[in-house]
């Protein structure tokens, strides 16, 4: 992968990751503004076929997390920041982040589930959780932002392969 290419990834991701942690939301200018780029940049570099190249991958990776979307497991802004991430990454890297980023996320709830139990309840009792009512809190449904799963997910995927890494 190019430089400028990796860069563009590792800063939507830091960028995304501040934004959905501080406020659960990615912001509409974040998540335009990096397609816009992304496109623009594609298009430049590679001409059409670069450009359509872009947009397979970022509609392959909005349409997957439209589906969790619809489903309420995430919200719109992770929508469009797995499309701009598939406009920079392609669309085999959209595909194979969206999978280990929910892999991520059931290792996550698992986490918070066990936390529920009584012998472990004390120790999740101290875990601070500023996303919403508490996960060990009985009734409680917990939530908590996306981007937390989609970094460890990056990380998971090594960059490798896909991103030609």
């Amino acid at each position: 992968m190019q430089p400028l290419v990796a860069g563009a990834v590792w800063i939507l991701t830091a960028a995304g990751c501040w934004t959905d942690i501080r406020a659960l939301r990615i912001p509409n200018w974040l998540t335009v503004g990096f397609a816009a780029i992304g496109l623009a940049y594609h298009g430049i570099a590679a001409g059409w076929p670069g450009l359509a190249a872009a947009l397979a991958g970022g509609a392959a990776g909005a349409v997957l997390l439209w589906f969790l979307y619809r489903c309420g497991g995430v919200g719109a802004g992770d929508v469009k920041w797995f499309g701009a991430f598939g406009i920079w990454a392609g669309a085999d890297a959209a595909l194979e982040l969206a999978i280990y980023a929910v892999l991520a996320a059931g290792a996550i709830g698992g986490v918070l589930f066990l936390l529920r139990l009584p012998g472990l309840r004390r120790w999740g009792e101290r875990l601070p959780w500023p996303w919403g009512p508490h996960p060990v809190r009985k009734g409680s449904r917990a939530s908590f932002p996306f981007m937390l799963a989609v970094a460890p997910g990056l990380a998971w995927m090594g960059l490798g392969p896909s991103l030609g890494i």
